[in-house]
């Protein structure tokens, strides 16, 4: 070995959809090069469903023909996409003068357990990876996948997968830094599309960012900064169109003591009368199977939301336990403030009489150590997250234009 600090980048399908958008990728590799970084990149298909070559393109010619996908057959049709994308961003770097190769998940020796769509990773043998960073070389490796050791089946990582393999890949080579490209400059405190003027964090905590993507907040997935926790990695939010310093996700000090705002929206929600679900399987739920969960403060109601996608995951599992007496609300929104927990209990009231104020009702209430959930209506979302997001900011001019001018809202 070289001695020489790794660093990981990784790009997004609309990073690398197109020409112009692998050469921005190009840019960013020669840059880090330049400061003296060995690089590995990781990449998810090209561009998004309709493209060609997109993930979810390649899963209809499945879907199309009707009856269930097996497992296996899924991820073999689900690696394409990223083989196709790092084939020809490896391409791009070499014809740019920048040595690389091409590796499938299972040529960079990511290894998981045998669960087809929803595999997680048990180990990744850096060996190969590091001969081609010592000999000067850019890997770029697959996203999403991996393989069984056993069998050699191809796996994929489900939901966030190209996220969780960049920063497994990260912390397996002791990186300096994992960077998660994107089309956005970094993480902002509300989605910038309900309120384009955002601040934008320069860092957050490992703790905070893993709530407000677990709840709403989509640059990076939750198990992806979970690992870079475990693993003592840092992750940098950055957009793959500037070279914006972007967001610093680390064991750091928050800039905020209510740190942000997400959102779930539009959900199905389904309330059971009791809490019948342990924590153990609810962590279950969310993980295999998309279905969030909440237990509501003054009831101690079992509320479960799932996208329209998974509510027939949603109507299963309910089924499952035998919950009675529940009750279907279709298009709920779930507004999280994210924060510190005394700030958060300080809040709560006062945030439930400021939408009381803006006529909105608040349907079911969690409070956490980290987090405060509103189940609202879904055509109420923006409005709600406006006028939350102009009241933790300070800014309560913004807060009464926002009264007065945001009557029909998008969710």
């Amino acid at each position: 070995m070289t001695g020489e600090v790794s660093l990981v980048q990784k790009f997004g399908g609309t990073s690398v959809s197109t020409a112009e958008c692998r050469m921005q990728v190009v840019e960013h590799v020669q840059r880090a090069r330049g400061e003296g970084y060995q690089v590995a990149v990781v990449v998810s298909a090209m561009g998004r469903r309709g493209d060609p070559y997109a993930t979810d393109t390649l899963l209809d010619l499945l879907r199309d023909n009707g009856g269930p996908v097996n497992g296996r057959d899924y991820d073999m049709i689900f690696i394409c996409g990223e083989v196709i994308s790092a084939t020809v961003m490896a391409h791009s770097l070499k014809r740019e003068g920048i040595p690389a190769v091409g590796l499938a998940g299972s040529q960079a020796r990511i290894y998981t357990d045998d669960s087809h769509g929803e595999a997680e990773i048990v180990e990744i043998d850096t060996t190969r990876v590091q001969s081609h960073l010592d000999r000067g070389e850019v890997p770029v490796i697959t996203g999403c996948q991996g393989v069984i050791r056993d069998t050699r089946d191809y796996t994929t990582l489900g939901r966030g997968g190209s996220d969780t393999s960049a920063v497994a890949l990260g912390v397996a080579l002791n990186a300096s830094r994992v960077e998660i490209y994107t089309d956005v400059e970094g993480v902002a405190r509300v989605d910038p599309r309900i309120v384009p003027e955002a601040h934008l964090l320069e860092r957050v905590s490992y703790d905070k960012m893993h709530e407000m993507a677990r709840y709403g907040a989509r640059v990076v997935h939750h198990r992806a900064v979970r690992t870079g926790q475990q693993g003592g990695v840092p992750i940098v939010v950055r957009s793959t169109f500037s070279t914006a310093h972007g967001t610093m996700v680390a064991d750091v000090q928050d800039e905020f003591s209510i740190v942000g705002i997400a959102t779930l929206a539009p959900l199905e929600t389904v309330v059971v009368d009791e809490n019948l679900v342990g924590p153990k399987v609810r962590a279950i739920w969310e993980r295999r199977r998309g279905i969030m969960s909440l237990v509501d403060r003054d009831t101690q109601a079992l509320v479960l939301g799932a996208p329209s996608e998974k509510s027939g995951e949603l109507r299963s599992a309910v089924d499952e336990v035998g919950a009675a007496g529940r009750q279907i609300l279709n298009d709920r929104c779930w507004i999280s403030l994210i924060g510190e927990s005394e700030a958060l209990q300080e809040r709560s009231s006062e945030d439930q009489e400021l939408l009381g104020r803006q006529g909105i009702e608040v349907m079911y209430h969690e409070l956490s150590d980290q987090r405060s959930t509103y189940v609202i209506a879904a055509v109420d979302a923006a409005r709600a997250v406006r006028a939350l997001y102009h009241e933790i900011s300070g800014d309560r001019g913004s807060l009464a234009r926002c009264s007065e001018s945001c009557q029909v809202s998008e969710p």
